[in-house]
């Protein structure tokens, strides 16, 4: 399976991920929505990844993606099955993630490293894979599913192709989801000139049931 290397600001983010307004407590998934727009032109703020609030509490969990303006390999999909501290930053996490480039990475970070959740290694990090369920280019659009099955584990899917199943849930973790974009770093991105520019919509989810 061809791969590359992630981009080294998403390995270098994992602490300022942006959780000021997300809600661990929040009990429902949300509806379908409209396109959400999500956008950033400040060159200070290169070589992060951005959150949205936490989008609910989910057993299935689907959306659109599209990506208009910014550095190819950087990445935009959902950040879930959480834990957080008691300020609302996240500890350790599950990544399902996209780039213009045709590439996905799927991962588990714990506080310190990362998991490839893909193809196993020992270097404590993740890596992108090309996949061809998965549209190329600026402005396409791509649809991420993440799932609860049956055993309680998580499958993942790109446009109706499963990339990952039977993810085991971080211990003590949340239902709770949040859409994501990464911005890369300042010799990557054309800012302010060029914002990062991410689209994305629910199109389908169910509700967390209580003692799955």
């Amino acid at each position: 399976m061809k791969k590359s290397v992630l981009a080294f600001t998403i390995l270098a983010l994992s602490t300022f991920i942006c959780v000021s307004c997300a809600s661990t407590k929040q009990e429902a998934a949300p509806k379908a929505s409209d396109w959400q727009e999500t956008e950033l032109s400040d060159m200070e703020n290169c070589g992060y990844f951005y959150t949205t609030a936490e989008l609910g509490q989910f057993d299935m969990f689907e959306g659109e993606f599209k990506k208009a303006t910014g550095y190819e390999k950087s990445a935009y999909g959902f950040v879930f099955g959480y834990t957080a501290d008691d300020k609302g930053k996240l500890t350790n996490y599950i990544r399902f993630e996209i780039n213009t480039d045709g590439e996905y990475a799927l991962y588990k970070y714990d506080g310190k490293n990362y998991t490839d959740l893909v193809e196993s290694n020992t270097a404590a990090t993740a890596y992108f894979y090309a996949n061809g369920a998965i549209t190329k280019g600026y402005d396409a659009t791509n649809t991420l599913k993440v799932e609860l099955n049956s055993n309680g584990k998580y499958d993942v899917s790109v446009n109706g192709t499963k990339v990952g199943s039977n993810i085991e849930r971080i211990k003590d973790s949340t239902y709770g989801a949040m859409a994501f974009f990464s911005v890369g770093s300042e010799n990557q991105e054309k800012l302010p000139d060029q914002p990062v520019k991410v689209s994305y919509k629910i199109t389908n989810s169910t509700a967390h049931k209580a003692g799955k």
